[in-house]
């Protein structure tokens, strides 16, 4: 009890070290904190760079509060830079530390964008995706002064979710949203994208009039941002193949090919060959039409596109035209095998239903942040002092334990030593016993020999003699038989001779306890024999058998000789 508290008495400097180390530290995140703030600065137009200088900072020495930001920026360089996400751990792991820790951030809200956006990369198309952008969405709107970058990021996404889900009315509100934050932001690659997204979502309703006229705003940007050139072209491609201009729209699509190589976005060359290919069909040049059909179809990267039956199905009808009906129909088997493995995918994923899990969600939400946020330092003190207390308890009965296994080891040494000394006092006085026994038998044997040829003598003259003789021989024979019985050993005696129990599914009769408890005491086959009334050879089956019978019952044989 009094190292109990003594080390209780050393919690408060315990922690007021922890206090000191901490101020210490301060000043390096500070510094820390300054650095990735710079690099964030440099994302919009340095991603490759930013990347690079993410890389060679040592994430495992930051704070926890840095760490996230770290986390946050890298997912945003990567995003950038066109990597591939395959999880949402990350971004998800930067969500949950600003949901805890700084709520009301601007990098919470941009947390919540991403978490949304790499989701929407990864192929996600539940209410997960949906959440998260509709949460950052509630919080800029909260915002009392509007910022207008994560207004352009989180409406953009929004509409894009209701646009890939053929909400088109939805989609525009959302666009409208997204460009008037990128032109109060004035950027002009997020004005391009949010006119060109606009313009996809009027032509999916046959809206080409309309269509028409976003075209026009987008095309006014060709060569002024050539990263878009190649969408720019994609944009006027459509377009001249749906108002009947195939000329345009083929010529539009070869230049596509001339800018594919120069493009880091992660674009399919298996759809411009596939438009090439129907731009040629609409032309009534079959071949050509059929040769990039084919380049379509060997170019094909993911193999579950949703669309992937339409290059079958333009095969197959570039050869329905060439008469080549065996063609034809084949790749009409191979259009409808992919149609069918696809049709999970293009079902429509209701919108409203995923705001409704949303908003019944959102009230327990606020609930458990709130309760967390007030219990949060409470918690944490009482899990330290918790902590330090379990660790006292627990090396207390560490050495508590320890003690008592080498106490009970030091007595079960002593016992087993006082045991030995016991056994060879009475080792040396079963021998000596022995040795009198077989002097006795040994006289015993001469005795009934000399009585035989006593026997022999007066067999004739003294029949009354002989009869008596031979009834003391018999008595003393009924007597070395039954011996056994006589001797018979209880339980403990057996024990402390052969060190033997007995179990449940194998007993020993009187004789065989007999034969162990004088292995036990080392009598060799002679002495076996006199002292059992038998001969040697009957002794060796006897040994032989009983080691057998123990063998197949499980009993140590170490009282055999070998």
């Amino acid at each position: 009890m009094i190292h109990f508290m003594r080390w209780l008495s050393l919690v408060p400097v315990f922690l007021i070290t922890l206090l000191i180390c901490s101020a210490c530290s301060d000043k390096d995140d500070t510094h820390v904190n300054n650095r990735l703030a710079r690099w964030d600065s440099m994302l919009d137009s340095l991603p490759d760079r930013v990347a690079d200088s993410l890389s060679r900072l040592d994430r495992e020495s930051l704070s926890r509060g840095n760490r996230a930001y770290y986390d946050l920026l890298k997912v945003i360089a990567d995003d950038k830079t066109y990597v591939n996400f395959t999880s949402d751990s990350l971004i998800s792991t930067v969500s949950d530390y600003y949901r805890t820790h700084d709520p009301r951030s601007r990098n919470y809200i941009r947390a919540l964008a991403y978490e949304g956006i790499v989701r929407t990369r990864m192929g996600v198309k539940d209410s997960t995706v949906y959440g998260s952008l509709r949460e950052a969405d509630r919080l800029i709107q909260a915002m009392p002064v509007p910022d207008h970058s994560l207004g352009y990021l989180v409406n953009y996404f929004l509409g894009n979710i209701h646009y890939n889900n053929r909400n088109y009315t939805l989609a525009k509100d959302y666009f409208d949203y997204t460009l008037r934050f990128a032109q109060a932001e004035n950027d002009s690659i997020h004005i391009f994208d949010t006119y060109l997204a606009l313009y996809w979502n009027e032509m999916e309703q046959k809206k080409f009039d309309q269509g028409k006229q976003y075209l026009d705003t987008i095309s006014a940007f060709y060569n002024k941002l050539p990263a878009k050139n190649y969408f720019i072209l994609n944009a006027q491609s459509t377009y001249y193949d749906i108002v009947g201009d195939p000329e345009k729209a083929l010529e539009r699509e070869k230049a596509k090919l001339l800018l594919y190589s120069n493009q880091e976005e992660n674009i399919q060359l298996s759809r411009v060959y596939f438009n090439i290919s129907n731009r040629y069909t609409g032309l009534e040049q079959l071949d050509s039409a059929m040769l990039y059909a084919q380049a379509s179809i060997d170019m094909i990267q993911d193999s579950t596109y949703v669309y992937n039956h339409l290059y079958y199905e333009n095969i197959a009808n570039i050869a329905e035209k060439q008469d080549n009906l065996a063609l034809a129909n084949r790749y009409r088997k191979k259009a409808s095998e992919s149609y069918k493995n696809s049709v999970r995918d293009r079902l429509d994923i209701q919108i409203a239903e995923l705001e409704k899990k949303y908003d019944l969600t959102e009230a327990e939400n606020e609930v458990l942040r709130t309760r967390q946020q007030s219990s949060r330092i409470v918690i944490g003190a009482l899990m330290l002092v918790i902590l330090l207390i379990v660790i006292l308890m627990s090396a207390l009965r560490v050495r508590r334990k320890a003690r008592l296994k080498l106490i009970q080891a030091e007595h079960k040494m002593q016992q087993q030593e006082l045991q030995a000394n016991i056994m060879n006092e009475e080792a040396g006085k079963r021998k000596w016993l022995l040795q009198l026994y077989s002097n006795i038998s040994d006289r015993l044997t001469f005795l009934q020999g000399e009585f035989e040829s006593l026997t022999q003598r007066y067999i004739s003259s003294h029949p009354k003699v002989y009869r008596e003789m031979q009834q003391i021989l018999k008595n003393t024979d009924t007597d070395l038989r039954d011996i056994t019985k006589t001797l018979a050993p209880d339980d403990d005696t057996f024990y402390a001779y052969t060190r033997l129990r007995e179990k449940d599914d194998a007993h020993f009769n009187a004789n065989e306890k007999m034969l162990l408890m004088l292995l036990a005491c080392n009598a060799d086959n002679r002495q076996l024999a006199t002292f059992m009334n038998t001969t040697i050879e009957s002794i060796r089956v006897r040994k032989s058998q009983l080691k057998k019978k123990m063998v197949e019952n499980g009993y140590d044989t170490a009282l055999f000789p070998e």
